[in-house]
């Protein structure tokens, strides 16, 4: 846990809604409506290790923090989209790699 990074930043959440203060708490409440739905689907794909839907819901969570003054969440939604994020993409060209190579055998 960062604590040095603010939970909530309202100059920064009036600034992402234009200066507009009531747009800034709506989209604050949207998320904080959003996010134990979110949290719970995140957390129910890593125990099924479902790296894919893991990924989806970071990735939407990451998404979210970037219209509120949530600078703590958006930082660690953002890492954790980082690692996962490369992690596919790795797991994505190996799988390929391995595909190829079976079906060179397959050809042999």
């Amino acid at each position: 846990m960062d604590m040095e990074t603010k939970v909530y930043d309202e100059q920064l959440s009036l600034e992402l809604a234009g200066g507009n203060e009531d747009l800034a708490q709506q989209m604050f409440e949207m998320l904080r409506n959003e996010l134990p739905a979110l949290q719970s689907s995140m957390n129910e794909a890593f125990e099924e290790g479902d790296k894919a839907a893991l990924y989806d819901n970071v990735h939407k969570i990451n998404g979210s923090t970037r219209y509120c003054g949530v600078p703590a969440v958006g930082k660690a939604a953002n890492n954790l989209e980082l690692l996962l994020k490369d992690e596919i993409d790795e797991l994505d060209t190996s799988l390929e790699n391995l595909n190829a190579e079976i079906e060179r055998l397959l050809a042999f």
